[in-house]
């Protein structure tokens, strides 16, 4: 039977969680989504959705998935209307929380209607509303509106603590302008008496930066609430051709509706290979959680057998995190 690490390539390394919430229904969130995964727990519905506000990236990032094949080949902007059939199914069935962008393949804050979906979702109910950005539109006005909207965290991805280094792996950025962005916007959250959006900054540990982790972490301590490194992944497509007892977790967590409203299996699937459906033609979250397709997956996954899934086999997170198993047990 496969073994689940919940969270395995994600590391706080500096200042206090973002996940702060004393309410028992959020502490409750929590828990399931940590023993859900390790138990083979299916709910009724995800306690997570991707929903990807956003196809489309200002910038190109030499080791982002945005340069390689996207969804479909499209690019594009979630509707409202898309997002509202979203939400008011999740919040029907006890929706958690949402993240407002798939994995890494568009800045949510180039979506005009950010700041009423994050409204929407807050007014619905859902606990845990947050996206990640790269914070080169982070303006005092789009500042102000995503406070006013009840925006519960942010995570901004921010790479080295120089222009060199920054500018060089965040391609079309300006560190300086970066850096203003974010501090401005922790001022203006003390201005407006807001306790939230709570501010995680954290990095990809690229081989360049990873001894650097320390000076991250001073760099940035004094600013923000959580600093934190996610582990490099190599994003180009390929087929990883590896068996180990492990299985994903995001399968007994969270699934992902992209811009167009496709439900797709997970966010790690850039290309759109297994479709679920679509909210636009009255298709249900909730059934595609709780379908043959899912249930599947899940099967072979518990097995030990998620090479026979197309979709896994080319994951980078399936081929990083088993990477990691055999060189842990390989050295015991």
């Amino acid at each position: 039977m496969a073994k689940i690490n919940v969270n395995a390539n994600f590391h706080t390394i500096g200042g206090k969680s973002v996940f702060r919430n004393k309410d028992t229904r959020f502490i409750e969130y929590r828990k399931n989504w940590e023993e859900w995964p390790k138990t083979f727990t299916v709910g009724e519905f995800p306690l997570h959705l991707d929903i990807e506000a956003s196809c489309v990236c200002n910038l190109r990032c030499s080791f982002c998935a945005t340069n390689y094949k996207l969804i479909g080949g499209k690019e594009g902007f979630m509707s409202f209307d898309t997002f509202k059939k979203i939400i008011d199914e999740g919040a029907e069935h006890g929706l958690c929380a949402i993240k407002l962008n798939s994995c890494e393949r568009g800045e949510p804050l180039l979506n005009k209607s950010l700041p009423k979906m994050i409204a929407y979702a807050k007014n619905k109910g859902i606990m845990d509303v947050y996206f990640n950005t790269n914070a080169t539109l982070l303006t005092r006005d789009i500042g102000e509106k995503i406070i006013k909207a009840g925006l519960d965290r942010i995570s901004i991805s921010f790479e080295g603590t120089t222009a060199d280094v920054y500018e060089k792996y965040r391609v079309g950025a300006s560190f300086e302008k970066v850096v203003k962005n974010i501090k401005d916007f922790i001022n203006l959250r003390k201005e407006m008496n807001s306790e939230k959006p709570l501010v995680r900054i954290q990095t990809v540990a690229l081989p360049e930066l990873d001894p650097t982790l320390n000076e991250y972490k001073k760099f940035w301590e004094e600013i923000v609430d959580e600093i934190s490194f996610i582990d490099f992944r190599d994003y180009s497509p390929k087929e990883h051709n590896l068996s180990y007892d492990w299985a994903c977790s995001y399968l007994w967590q969270r699934m992902l509706v992209t811009w167009d409203g496709t439900i797709a299996f997970c966010q790690r699937d850039y290309f759109n290979s297994l479709k679920l459906g679509n909210v636009n033609n009255g298709d249900s979250i909730r059934s595609a959680w709780k379908g043959k397709a899912m249930n599947h997956a899940r099967e072979l996954h518990q097995k030990s057998r998620s090479h026979e899934i197309e979709l896994c086999r080319g994951c980078d997170i399936r081929a990083l995190e088993i990477t990691k198993l055999k060189k842990t047990n390989k050295s015991r």
